[in-house]
C-alpha cells in the first residue's frame, strides 16, 4: 500500500500512505479472526459461538474505527489525497460514509451476537449472513482505497 518506489509522494504523504497500512492491515487480520470465528461449527454450542464471534467482532470494531481515525485525521491518508487531487472530493467523502456505516454494521450486529450469548438463538440465523455481508463491505472499501492510493501516488502524472 505504500508508495515507496514513488519519490513524487511528499513526507507528510509517505506518513499518510505508512499510517493507513499499517490500520489495514489490522484491519485485515481482524478480518481473518473472524472469519475463522464464523466458520467454527455452532450446533448444540450457539452461545459458545457465539462468544468467540463477538470476542472476533470487537477486534473489527476496532480496527474499523481505527483505521477510520487514521485516514479520516488532519494529517491522515484522505487528507493528503484531497491536498493535491481536490477532484477526488466525491470518492473520498463516499469512502468516510463507507468506513461510518460499516461501523454501525459491526455494532448493529455486536448486539445480535450478545443475544445470542445471552441465550435468545432467535439471531442465530442471521449472524454469519450479516457478518459477511459487512465483510464483503471491509473488503470493497480496501480495495476502492488501494484503487485511489495507486491512481494518486503510483500513476504517471496526466499529460494535461
Amino acid at each position: 500500500m505504500t508508495a515507496e518506489r514513488n519519490v513524487r509522494a511528499t513526507e507528510g504523504q509517505q506518513a499518510a500512505l505508512s499510517g493507513a497500512s499499517r490500520t489495514t492491515e489490522g484491519l485485515l487480520i481482524a478480518q481473518d479472526g473472524l472469519l475463522a470465528a464464523l466458520r467454527r461449527p455452532q450446533p448444540g454450542r450457539e452461545r459458545d459461538w457465539a462468544a468467540l464471534v463477538g470476542q472476533e467482532l470487537a477486534k473489527v470494531v476496532a480496527a474499523l474505527r481505527d483505521h477510520r481515525l487514521e485516514v479520516e485525521r488532519a494529517e491522515g491518508l484522505y487528507a493528503e489525497i484531497l491536498r493535491d487531487a481536490p477532484w477526488t472530493q466525491p470518492r473520498l467523502r463516499q469512502l468516510g460514509a463507507q468506513l461510518r456505516r460499516l461501523e454501525a454494521e459491526a455494532a448493529d450486529l455486536q448486539v445480535e451476537v450478545r443475544r445470542v450469548e445471552e441465550g435468545d438463538l432467535q439471531a442465530l440465523p442471521a449472524i454469519r449472513h450479516d457478518a459477511e455481508r459487512m465483510l464483503a463491505g471491509v473488503r470493497d472499501l480496501l480495495s476502492k482505497e488501494a484503487d485511489l492510493i495507486y491512481e494518486r501516488f503510483e500513476q504517471p502524472p496526466a499529460a494535461d
